[in-house]
């Protein structure tokens, strides 16, 4: 297996701002792909985007969670991730919106036309045990595409990484053999949400073996944005 680094931008849709940061992050810097939000703010101009450029890879950024629903009008569990996992696992009439969303919103990005090149979630919630189990129903058996499934990566050690390392054995490691679909290997950026650091990455670059890894950003604007000036440095040293 050959070793493959892909710098991915969550997020696509959910403003035009955003939206612009995310191109420019990949036109002028070393952004890979962006992770796209149905039923947003700026979705379609999202997607209008991304039929413009086609370099731009494009994956499905399922949300169950601080989002406006395709479904209804608000989420019963507000913005919380938190709630949103418990009200999931404790309540079948919730499971049953759940999965009717979960699957508009795949038919929606089905209807852009735009290939879908990965797939993860907002809030990382596909990693709850019952949004994994109907997501891996709702993807077609023939879908070539990879899932942000790595083990979660730290630029330096804090409290964080523990707590995600347990969230790892419990939610992940256990599973990653039962999913039919390519993985990746490594999950980096969750220390450094909204605040990415070039040197930061080219430092852990040089020991990564083989796999997908996987380095996570949030663009917010063209100027003046950590996560952009991060991107617009990496531009030619990756």
């Amino acid at each position: 297996m050959a070793r493959e680094i892909v710098f991915i931008a969550d997020d696509f849709g959910v403003s035009d701002r955003v939206n612009e940061a995310i191109l420019h992050a990949h036109r002028e810097g070393a952004l890979t792909g962006a992770c796209l939000m149905l039923g947003q703010a700026g979705s379609r101009g999202a997607v209008s985007l991304a039929r413009e450029c086609r370099s731009l890879e494009v994956g499905w950024h399922l949300h169950l969670t601080d989002s406006r629903p395709l479904t209804r009008s608000e989420w019963p569990w507000g913005r919380s991730p938190a709630r949103a996992g418990f009200a999931i696992g404790l309540s079948s009439r919730m499971r049953t919106l759940a999965r009717r969303e979960i699957e508009c919103q795949w038919e929606a990005f089905q209807e852009t036309g735009l290939p879908c090149r990965f797939v993860n979630a907002h809030h990382h919630l596909h990693v709850h045990p019952w949004v994994r189990k109907v997501l891996m129903e709702t993807l077609p058996e023939d879908f070539e595409g990879w899932v942000r499934w790595g083990r979660p990566s730290f630029f330096t050690p804090s409290r964080v990484e523990v707590f995600y390392r347990m969230l790892d054995s419990l939610f992940q490691a256990r599973h990653r053999s039962r999913i039919p679909f390519r993985l990746s290997t490594s999950l980096w950026g969750i220390d450094r949400t909204f605040n990415m650091k070039a040197e930061e990455i080219l430092g852990v670059l040089p020991a990564l073996g083989e796999g997908l890894h996987e380095f996570m950003f949030h663009p917010r604007q063209v100027e003046g944005d950590p996560d952009t000036r991060a991107l617009l440095e990496l531009s030619g040293h990756v």
